[in-house]
């Protein structure tokens, strides 16, 4: 899937909020790719992983 968003640095919050969702259901929905997105540090995803989450949920 060819993405054309560019992903940048986000948090959490950021997210969920981009998704239209709440950070609790934005937790459940990345759950699944803890594996792939490696460890969560400081306040925010990295663009890399930002990006494999687009590729996991879709844009939002």
């Amino acid at each position: 899937m060819e993405n054309n968003i560019k992903a940048v640095a986000q948090s959490k919050i950021q997210l969920a909020e981009a998704y239209n969702v709440s950070l609790k259901t934005f937790k459940k929905w990345i759950e699944p790719l803890k594996g792939e997105l490696g460890e969560y540090r400081g306040k925010t995803f990295t663009p890399k992983q930002v990006q494999k989450i687009y590729e996991h949920l879709g844009s939002p």
